[in-house]
């Protein structure tokens, strides 16, 4: 953790470009002489249409990697995986998901104009901040329970390998009990098998699980999470049959289920919505839209005061 944070530091105070373009200065024009003499109205010329905004130069994966090397390379204990290159809601403006050391995912935002980047996170900004997710949200088509016509709505994006998705599972389940008011829906997010390389296959069994019998799926998604550690890639197939068999599936019916086309359909569909949020790590939990991070690192009563807030300000 302490490396971490000085990735972060460092990260903070020496990232530099990571690819070169090169700026053109512009020479400032002579001032025009005065004169006293009444100027002729200029020629009426046709405005040519508008053209659309150029689009963001992207630097590759390559480069990218490049400039992690020459900046981290001295350290090896230190890993990355450049999770994506696009271009950020900011006109302009880069973002660049790097995880570190196969754990914590740190946004680079970098200008080509300006040569510079930093690390950071785009807030939503504005009177109703979250109308917007709220709005894209209404796409979550995961296992839900709570109520029909909830207040707000509470939607977790999340990855069955992943340790801290692990930690978040019973908090996420201590909200669904004390708020039953409110309505949650599970999303698959595996993230890449570079990263997890048996989140996908546990995607699609969770997935197929889901489709199957709603009421069992909590029920294996718990088990899953309760036996990460003894699940690896070589007998996925295997154990996660046996821990759907336990949670009351018919585990011939599951495997076929998730090996289908339709299925992987599903869980891209459910990765692209996440993307369309901006969703880089796990677990990402919107609270009427609003985008809560490491959900298992802030004190209950705080989240119970955020939910309970939302509630107050539904569809603001």
């Amino acid at each position: 953790m302490k490396k971490l944070k000085m990735i972060a530091l460092i990260l903070l105070s020496a990232l530099g470009c990571v690819s070169a373009m090169a700026q053109g200065a512009v020479a400032k024009k002579p001032a025009a002489p005065r004169t006293t003499s009444t100027p002729a109205p200029p020629a009426k010329k046709e405005s040519a249409p508008a053209s659309p905004p150029a689009a963001t130069a992207l630097p590759t994966t390559a480069e990218v990697d490049a400039y992690m090397k020459r900046s981290f390379g001295y350290d090896p204990g230190v890993t990355w995986q450049v999770a994506a290159v696009r271009e950020s809601e900011v006109p302009g403006v880069v973002e660049i998901v790097v995880a570190m050391n196969r754990n914590e995912a740190y946004h680079l935002y970098y200008s080509p104009k300006a040569q510079v980047a930093f690390v950071g996170q785009v807030l939503p900004f504005g009177p109703n901040p979250y109308a917007p997710a709220r709005l894209k949200l209404h796409g979550a088509f995961g296992p839900n329970r709570g109520a029909a016509n909830a207040p707000i709505e509470i939607v977790e994006f999340s990855d069955l390998q992943c340790p801290h998705c692990k930690a978040a599972q019973p908090i996420v389940e201590k909200l669904q009990a004390d708020f039953p008011q409110a309505r949650f829906t599970f999303q698959q997010y595996p993230l890449p098998a570079s990263v997890h390389p048996w989140a996908m296959k546990a995607a699609q069994y969770a997935d197929c699980a889901g489709q199957l019998n709603k009421d069992n799926f909590w029920k294996y998604v718990d088990s899953i999470f309760e036996n990460q550690g003894g699940i690896a890639l070589a007998t996925a197939d295997d154990k996660l049959k046996e821990l759907a068999a336990a949670a009351g599936y018919d585990a011939l019916e599951i495997s076929r289920c998730a090996a289908s086309p339709e299925t992987d359909a599903r869980v891209q569909k459910s990765l692209a919505l996440g993307e369309s949020l901006n969703v880089s790590q796990t677990p990402t939990v919107f609270i009427n839209g609003r985008a809560v991070l490491g959900i298992a690192s802030i004190p209950y009563e705080s989240l119970k005061n955020l939910v309970q807030f939302e509630i107050d300000h539904a569809g603001r």
